[in-house]
């Protein structure tokens, strides 16, 4: 008993009619997909556009091998990604593509590979069952009942452990359809089938109760108890004209029809139910329904010995198939015309549509070739790429070992540590119990920072040859060291030296570079006034702004061009004012085409200590004087500054205000300096 073609009427209908109204649709999704997969990177969701679009190809006619192209492209890239899941995916599609095209045999292995690779896997339950459904489906088409069996029985395990009520109908008319053609199994066939209309009803699920009453029916016309079969089509028929589904009624009218047919006892009622679907399926605007009824009325006329009027339904059967260019309907409808006109007689009529039925076979058969080389051709590439999988799904295991091992040893090792840290937490503890070990901490102390002391006082040699910084304040700080050690202070000599050593260190990092960032020399400057404000027992504070908006990262400045402007504000205006609040204001501003830096510092201003220590404030400034020459000089960008008294409301010198103007000139422009003349008021001393 051959029941894989029981849903063929149903399929056949329904995709006849989804596609003359939507392949416009199709065709312009298709175009918006090809574009995209021709612009965006491989990855999981390129191939699931790859699997969509394999699919639409293959809705349209005329597509030719392009949509198995795609998917066997689909199923590659999945393996290059090692996404295992995906790549399941791929070859259940791959594996549907076999099987519409009716290669059922090279269909089984994908589907089945598919369900294999994924059923250990934590992977949604659904595709498992679908994986595992189609496995049942392409077996069952191909003859491999016991294949189809073992799949179904799968699904419906799957479906009934998720509490999946379709998928359970679904698994149990697969299975009735699969046993009906195990001999010996009709019964427990039936039942299943009964047990996918149970399901059904319970859930409401309309469409697999329509498909489960023509299942059954189907089969017992097959078996030639057309009483029977007709019981459950009425029972469709009824189902159909509660929900007032046109589509649904003309397809049951038509299989009513077939089974009075294929009875072959009242031929004039099987008319009048093909006649009722034909109608239907005109007000449905379904050709390829209408040319299906057609054909059978043909059959009842030809069966009755009315040759004329079978003739007139083939003809119009011919001529829809015809306008939809529908390969296969024109070749059988050209057939069964030549088998008419043979009864007749004809001959040469009954050999011209011979003819034509041979050409469109032949053209089926070309493209059907095609599709059977592209098969080939998928199907060795398939082959090659088994042990690929093979050995992502063995590297994959192996990973899960060595993370297993890997997790384990993490637990050793943290125990062993946390034994280690116990052990040397009581150690420590030992040893501060004992008064020699403190004697002997306290002389590593001192050596540490006898030793610092003698390097840095080398390194401040260094930097007061090569950066010409006021070697008073280089030694200052190490005497403030010297002294503190002295006096047992170590804690503070120690965050002294710690900080001197810091700047140090900068200053002699930076003494190779000519220029560098204003931030830069913020910086340089915040850990000079670290040490400054120590070394004067925090008798002023300090604040440096950064307000620059552009050119933060452009190298404008001479290293320590602003230190001696600072030393002096501290030296000869805060340190001789009687304030209480001494402050020091650095900032950092830009303009539309310059840098300007302000020191200002609230001290006794230039009149007040203009007498003080002029000698080593005109030196200062006449090195720096000579550094922003030699600077303006060597750049395209220009220095200038000036100095001046800030006045309070009272109109009372308040303090002093320093300030550089750094004017950028951008390459762009030539770098063309202006006639800039470098301003030298009077000095702050």
């Amino acid at each position: 008993m051959k029941l894989n073609r029981l849903p063929g009427i149903i399929i056949a209908v329904i995709i006849g009619f989804s596609v003359v109204f939507s392949f416009h649709a199709v065709a312009q999704q298709l175009d918006s997909l090809e574009s995209l997969l021709k612009n965006t990177p491989v990855d999981s969701a390129y191939v699931e556009n790859q699997l969509t679009v394999s699919r639409l190809y293959h809705r349209q006619n005329q597509h030719g091998d392009r949509c198995m192209k795609l998917a066997a492209e689909a199923v590659q890239h999945a393996v290059d990604l090692g996404d295992i899941y995906l790549y399941a995916k791929a070859l259940d599609n791959l594996g549907l593509l076999y099987r519409y095209h009716q290669y059922y045999a090279q269909a089984i292995p994908l589907h089945q590979k598919a369900f294999d690779l994924t059923e250990m896997l934590d992977i949604p339950p659904l595709s498992k069952m679908i994986f595992a459904n189609n496995t049942g489906v392409a077996a069952r088409h191909n003859g491999n009942f016991d294949v189809s069996v073992a799949y179904y029985l799968k699904a419906l395990s799957i479906a009934e452990k998720e509490q999946d009520a379709k998928n359970q109908e679904i698994a149990n008319n697969g299975l009735g359809i699969a046993l009906m053609n195990i001999r010996g199994r009709e019964e427990e066939a039936l039942a299943h089938l009964r047990r996918a209309l149970e399901i059904a009803k319970a859930s409401d699920n309309t469409l697999g109760q329509a498909m489960n009453y023509l299942s059954i029916g189907s089969y017992y016309d097959e078996i030639g108890n057309h009483k029977v079969a007709r019981e459950y089509l009425f029972e469709l028929k009824r189902l159909n004209n509660e929900m007032d589904d046109k589509n649904g009624i003309a397809i049951t009218l038509e299989a009513i029809g077939n089974s009075y047919l294929l009875e072959n006892k009242d031929l004039q009622t099987a008319r009048a139910y093909f006649e009722r679907s034909l109608q239907l399926y005109k007000q449905l605007n379904n050709p390829l329904g209408q040319a299906t009824v057609l054909n059978s009325i043909g059959d009842v006329f030809r069966q009755r010995g009315q040759l004329n009027q079978a003739l007139a339904a083939y003809f119009q059967a011919y001529e829809v198939s015809d306008e939809l260019q529908h390969y296969s309907m024109i070749q059988h409808t050209a057939t069964a015309i030549s088998s008419a006109y043979e009864q007749q007689g004809n001959t040469k009529q009954a050999f011209a549509y011979y003819r034509i039925a041979q050409q469109y076979k032949d053209s089926l058969a070309l493209h059907q070739q095609e599709i059977a080389i592209s098969a080939l051709k998928h199907q060795y590439d398939f082959e090659s790429k088994e042990a690929q999988i093979e050995l992502l799904t063995k590297d994959k295991q192996l990973a899960d070992a060595k993370l297993h091992r890997r997790n384990l040893v993490i637990f050793v090792m943290c125990g062993l540590f946390a034994a280690i840290l116990g052990f040397a937490f009581f150690k420590i503890r030992m040893r501060r119990l004992k008064g020699k070990a403190d004697e002997l901490i306290k002389r590593q102390k001192d050596a540490r920072m006898k030793a610092l002391y003698e390097k840095n006082l080398m390194e401040a040699e260094i930097i007061a040859t090569r950066m010409q910084i006021n070697p008073h304040f280089m030694f200052n700080c190490l005497g403030s060291i010297r002294f503190l050690i002295e006096r047992s202070e170590n804690e503070r000599a120690l965050n002294y030296l710690v900080n001197f050593s810091g700047f140090t260190r900068r200053v002699l990092e930076i003494s190779h570079r000519p220029v560098h960032r204003v931030s830069d020399e913020l910086k340089l400057l915040a850990q000079y006034l670290k040490l400054e404000k120590n070394r004067f027992d925090d008798s002023f504070s300090y604040q440096i702004k950064n307000e620059m908006e552009q050119w933060e990262e452009r190298d404008v400045i001479p290293a320590l061009l602003l230190q001696p402007f600072v030393e002096n504000a501290i030296c000869h205006g805060l340190s001789p004012s009687n304030r209480k609040e001494k402050c020091l204001q650095i900032t950092a501003k830009t303009g539309a085409a310059h840098i300007q830096l302000m020191i200002e510092d609230n001290g006794v201003g230039l009149t007040d200590c203009e007498t003080v220590q002029t000698g080593h404030t005109s030196m200062g400034h006449k090195i720096t004087d000579k550094r922003i020459n030699l600077f303006n000089a060597s750049y395209q960008d220009h220095i200038q500054w000036r100095i001046e008294n800030l006045l309070d409301p009272d109109g009372k010198v308040g303090g002093t205000r320093v300030q550089i103007t750094i004017f950028i000139v951008d390459n762009k422009e030539g770098g063309s300096e202006d006639n800039v003349t470098v301003n030298l008021p009077l000095e702050h001393n």
